[in-house]
């Protein structure tokens, strides 16, 4: 069985105007919310699901963050439409998004982390064609998760 089936969404908001929501899942130590320590930052990688039951990653919208301590200084933002993280996606990269982090806390193997994502992802059509904002979709969301550390 999933956690997070009754929880609420970890992320909520609007895309392209529509409301919509995510829900990271989660069985035993196997999460969609991860944070590695390399160095002296934190990479985090976090994937919504649209479904609160199943790992399907149509529609999926991933989360890439590197922190410096509690400082985000990083981010990347995708907007899945298949199933895989190949092109057609909309993409951070080549839109104009702004990444806040209102809370960060580490307790242990736990981070917390609560902010908004805003802005344009540009669409990328296939792997050789640069992203396009003019085709580009609105985000505006909020998300609050708890990344777990991974560990070797």
């Amino acid at each position: 069985m999933l956690a997070g089936a009754d929880e609420a969404a970890n992320i909520a908001g609007t895309l392209d105007g529509d409301e919509r929501a995510w829900f990271v899942l989660r069985q035993s130590d196997d999460s969609n919310a991860t944070f590695m320590d390399v160095g002296d930052q934190r990479q985090v990688e976090v994937t919504g699901f649209v479904d609160p039951l199943e790992w399907d990653a149509q529609e999926a919208l991933v989360l890439s963050f590197v922190l410096e301590g509690d400082e985000l200084v990083s981010a990347k933002v995708m907007q899945l439409i298949g199933p895989t993280a190949i092109p057609p996606l909309y993409t951070s990269e080549g839109g104009d998004i702004d990444v806040s982090l209102n809370h960060v806390e580490q307790l242990g193997r736990e981070l917390h982390l609560q902010g908004e994502i805003q802005g344009v992802l540009a669409l990328q059509h296939d792997a050789e064609t640069p992203p396009s904002i003019s085709e580009g979709i609105d985000i505006r969301v909020n998300f609050e998760l708890v990344a777990q550390r991974v560990e070797f």
